[in-house]
This record gives C-alpha cells, sequence and structure tokens, in this order.
C-alpha cells in the first residue's frame, strides 16, 4: 500500500480515537489571552497551493502581533514556500510521515515543543488528525483550528472555525484570525510571493537568450504532482493545443513546464508538437531544468499559462500572470486561482466537481478531464489574447 494512503488511513481509524481520548484527559481554558502574546505557532503540512494561500493570514498576523515570536511547524513539502515567508521568525520542518516507521522519532518533537509555552497555536490543517494530536499534547494558552465535517479533529481546539465548502480557501484560512480578535480588512486578500533579484535576473537572461521579449510566449504546465493525476488534462490535448495556438499566431511561443518528477510527461508534450513541426524554436521545453522560483520568475513573464488545479497555478496568480485553470474534480470556487487575471474552465461533466479534501475523490478513476476540449480551452485564450474581437462578452463582464 502506498505509504501516504496507510499515513491517511491511520490518521483517520487511530487518529479520531486517540483524540477522543485526549479530549477527555486535558480540559482547556476557553477565554482568550489578552495580554502577553509572545510566541505563535502556525502549523500546515501541506501543500504548495495551501501553502501560499496562508501567506495573506500569515502578514495580517504579523501586523497584529508585531512583536510575538511567529513559529511554522511544516513539512519537507512546503518547507521551500515556508521559509522565504518574511512573516514567520522560525521553521519548523518534520515528516509526518516518517512516525509510521519511527514512533520515537514523533516524542522526541513533542519534547522538544514543549520546551516553549506558546500563547497562540494555529491549526490550519483541514483534516489531518496528526496536527490535532500535536498540539493537544504541547504547552499553549488558545487554539483554534478547523471544524470539517465528518474529520473530528476539532475538539482539542478552544474555539473553532466551520470549514467552508462554498468559501474560497483563502477566505477560510482568514476566518482562522477571528477568535484573536485580528482586525482584517479588504485589501488583505492579497495574494504575493517572494523572489530575490537573482531568479529575476536568470529570467530575464533566459529571455533575451531566446529571443522572447515581445513575443506571445504561452506556457503549457501539464504536470500536478506526484497524485495530482486526475486533475490532469491529458498530453494529447495538451499536443493539439499547442497546435491550434502555433498555427494561429505565428508568434505564439510555447513554453513547456514541470518540476523533475514530470518530466515525462512534459517531453511527450515536447515529442508530440515536435512531429509536426519539427526542430522548430518555436517549443521550449524546461521541465526540470530550473529550480522553483526561477520558473516562477519565469512565469512572471510569460502572456499566460494553462494549467490544471496544481501550486503553479497559484504562483502563476501572485505574479500576476494570466492563468487558464482547468477544473474537474477541483471546486474552482473552493481551489481556482485566488485572482481578477484567471479564467476558470470547468469540466462540464454532470458529476464535477466531487473534490472537497484533496483526497476524496467521487471515483476510482475520474474521467472529467476528459470533458474538457481542446476547442473551450482554446477559444478562452483567444478571448485573452484578442479581447477586442469578443465586445459582446466585454460588455457582460462589465
Amino acid at each position: 500500500m502506498n505509504r501516504k494512503l496507510l499515513y491517511r488511513k491511520l490518521d483517520r481509524f487511530l487518529g479520531i480515537p486517540i483524540l477522543m481520548v485526549l479530549a477527555l484527559l486535558f480540559k482547556r481554558r476557553k477565554s482568550f489571552p489578552a495580554y502577553d502574546i509572545n510566541q505563535i505557532l502556525v502549523v500546515k503540512f501541506a501543500a504548495i497551493g495551501d501553502s501560499i494561500m496562508l501567506i495573506p493570514m500569515l502578514r495580517t498576523l504579523r501586523r497584529a502581533y508585531p512583536k510575538a515570536e511567529i513559529t511554522f511547524l511544516c513539512s519537507e513539502i512546503n518547507e521551500s514556500i515556508i521559509r522565504k515567508v518574511p512573516y514567520v521568525d522560525k521553521v519548523l520542518v518534520e515528516n509526518v510521515h516518517s512516525y509510521l516507521k519511527n514512533p520515537f522519532k514523533f516524542l522526541r518533537m513533542i519534547y522538544s515543543l514543549r520546551k516553549n509555552k506558546y500563547s497562540i497555536i494555529i491549526d490550519t490543517e483541514q483534516w489531518s488528525r496528526i496536527s490535532a494530536i500535536i498540539i493537544a499534547l504541547l504547552r499553549y494558552e488558545f487554539s483554534v483550528g478547523f471544524k470539517t465535517p465528518g474529520q473530528y479533529k476539532h475538539i482539542m481546539f478552544n474555539r473553532v472555525i466551520n470549514h467552508s465548502k462554498e468559501k474560497h480557501e483563502l477566505d477560510t484560512f482568514m476566518d482562522l484570525l477571528t477568535p484573536l480578535f485580528v482586525p482584517v480588512y479588504q485589501s488583505d486578500y492579497v495574494l504575493e510571493y517572494f523572489l530575490t533579484d537573482k531568479n529575476e535576473e536568470t529570467a530575464a537572461a533566459f529571455f533575451r537568450e531566446k529571443e522572447l521579449n515581445g513575443r506571445t510566449v504561452v506556457t503549457l504546465h501539464p504536470g500536478c504532482g506526484g497524485l495530482g493525476a486526475p486533475r490532469e488534462w491529458d498530453i494529447p490535448s495538451y499536443v493539439a493545443l499547442g497546435k491550434r495556438l502555433i498555427e494561429f499566431n505565428n508568434e505564439i511561443v510555447i513554453l513547456i513546464t514541470g518540476a523533475p518528477n514530470e518530466k515525462q510527461k512534459c517531453n511527450e508534450l515536447e515529442s508530440g508538437l515536435r512531429k509536426l513541426y519539427g526542430n522548430t524554436n518555436k517549443i521550449i521545453n524546461i521541465a526540470g531544468m530550473f529550480s522553483l522560483d526561477d520558473v516562477v520568475a519565469l512565469i512572471k513573464r510569460v502572456t499566460l499559462i494553462v494549467c490544471s488545479n496544481t501550486g503553479m497555478l497559484h504562483l502563476a496568480s501572485c505574479m500576476g500572470t494570466k492563468t487558464m485553470g482547468l477544473h474537474g474534480p477541483t471546486n474552482p470556487a473552493k481551489w481556482g486561482a485566488y485572482s481578477k487575471n484567471t479564467v476558470l474552465i470547468q469540466s462540464d461533466k454532470y458529476c464535477s466537481p466531487c473534490l472537497y479534501l484533496g483526497h476524496d475523490y467521487g471515483c476510482k478513476a475520474p474521467s472529467c478531464m476528459s470533458h474538457i476540449s481542446v476547442d473551450d480551452v482554446f477559444i478562452h485564450i483567444r478571448k485573452a489574447l484578442n479581447p477586442e474581437l469578443f465586445p459582446e462578452e466585454l460588455k457582460v463582464l462589465k
């Protein structure tokens, strides 16, 4: 059995009774500590997209408690994102899946964390019980977390926020500040990401080398990570879309991006297009060639990006890049790009969307992504590139 699947099953079938026992053993204060807020712990073990959408909450929390030390407990999955956030003072990294093989590692982690007494702990996990179990064993004044239907992890928190299927996840994360009496303004609901000058220079040099400045660069990002296959549009559809784009506009360049573990998909996409156009400079595949932040700096410069619901969708939103977000099992109202500069393209399959917590697919082999047609995606790109050709739609948007 897959290690992550085993972890998920144990987290549920052992985590719920463990939390019930802990709730009986430990009674927590109900009043909020109005003074001496000096140490705050935020917990989030996954994933990249969620961690990006947490940044506005962390920024607002820092503004409310400028003198408090904010510690973030994360995993190797989202560590690279969290370490760049300037609103966090200390980052602690734990591999929660490793506790299955080495329970003593879990005990050592608890012992280390108990050296501190936290004024506030914020659990941002939506379903995972391990975070609530960890919090139950720590020393703290006040805790807040989600009450998610059917998950039973909320019983250990001093205050709970109802996790909503209808609200966008960024809005839901911001709701966690309500019990902490933190003022939140409309201007706080803004994404951001943190690139260095070196990242920007790498992207600028690449655009010069490939003579991309002034050209229409369309990024195709076909992958969704190791467990995201049900959310992916198939490679033949990406190939057909690339063909339509190249034939539509001679100035269009297709930039293929992907993580190192997505290189095979990206190579298949490149191979499919080169069978049609040969060794043309209109097709560039950089999968696995650059660091994540260098890729984000490149995405900042492109005309638009086409991808499914994955971390790159949210990173592109942070950069203000026009995004074409393809949604099958995922609900774009909940997990879509949090940006006005995005187009939501939803599968028309009758049962789509079905995904709520990230792993609870409605069927074993979701086929909803195949219901998104190449024609549909292409016409949305046409509208984005040439809005003057669609005046009636512009009137409706106004």
